[in-house]
């Protein structure tokens, strides 16, 4: 293990997800919301559902649109990206041990 103390889980939450969850209790429509920090409709979208990455600019017009510190939301983005690859990381090693590990058959084969 790392020196990381971050623990991570079985799936990675993107910012898109905190996003649309913080314009549903404010009563905002993505629509208005693209239009307010200058950013085309689709592309808020994109990232609410995790299709894109949130970048600085994004950040910091969300920071001055809704109150919410840009670097709140770079946490979140650089977390996802680090559980992202911690979790993909961890599939590789268990697909590694799977291989590498006989099966209960086959040691009950290897007997018989």
């Amino acid at each position: 293990m790392d020196n990381d103390s971050r623990i991570t889980g079985f799936r990675a939450v993107h910012p898109g997800e905190t996003l649309a969850e913080e314009l549903k209790e404010r009563g905002i429509k993505q629509k208005e919301l693209a239009k307010a920090i200058g950013i085309q409709p689709s592309h808020l979208n994109e990232l609410i559902k995790g299709k894109r990455s949130f970048t600085t600019a994004v950040a910091m017009a969300l920071e001055k649109e809704l109150g919410i510190p840009y670097d709140f939301w770079m946490r979140l983005q650089y977390g996802y990206e680090h559980d992202c690859l911690v979790i993909a990381q961890r599939e590789v090693e268990e697909q590694q041990r799977t291989r590498r590990e006989p099966s209960l058959l086959d040691k009950v084969a290897s007997i018989l």
